[in-house]
This record gives C-alpha cells, structure tokens and sequence, in this order.
C-alpha cells in the first residue's frame, strides 16, 4: 500500500465534500469585497499577535475584549457565512482526526 497515494485519495475526498466546497465559496465571497477582506485580515493579524505576544491565560481574556470589539462585524452576511463554513468544516476535519487516530489506537 502507498501511503502516499491514500493521503492524496483523503485529500480529493475532503475537497469533495460540502463543508469545503462550502468554505471555499464562502471565502471567494468574502474575498470580492476588499473592505470587508481588509478588516477580516486585520482581525486575524491581531488573534495572532494576542497568542504569540501572551501567555494564553491572557491571550484567552484579550481575545474576548477583541471579539467584543469585532462583534458586530462577525453578525455581517459575508462575514457570518464565512466563519460559519470554517467552523463547519473544522468539525468535519476533527471528525476525520478523531477516526484516524481511533484506527491507529486499535
């Protein structure tokens, strides 16, 4: 058995499903409006600099003030969508993890 070629069989099997196609049109969407992108980029910079720059007990609290502070941008139509699809599609990975390692642990 290649390894190898099941990893690209799993890959086209992920792309292939609903929750990817999803997020990807989802993001494309979100992508188009340049205002929307900018803010959305700005946001994750400033997660990202929380969690590199604290310690994640107080990354945890920061990243709660900064939702506040984004909040009505994340109830947007494109924005929504978005973070919806990503959080759907992360599910699906976890799924896909948790299977894996339940077959690695046997």
């Amino acid at each position: 058995m290649n390894i190898n070629k099941k990893a690209l069989e799993l890959a086209n099997s992920i792309k292939s499903s609903d929750e990817f196609k999803l997020m990807k049109k989802s993001k494309a969407q979100l992508d188009k409006n340049k205002n929307l992108k900018r803010q959305f980029d700005n946001y994750i910079d400033k997660k990202n600099k929380l969690y590199s720059n604290n310690r994640l007990e107080d990354a945890s609290n920061k990243l709660a003030e900064l939702n506040k502070e984004y909040e009505e941008f994340f109830n947007l139509p494109l924005v929504s969508s978005y973070m919806k699809s990503t959080r759907d599609f992360n599910n699906l990975m976890e799924k896909v993890y948790k299977s894996i390692e339940k077959e690695l642990l046997k």
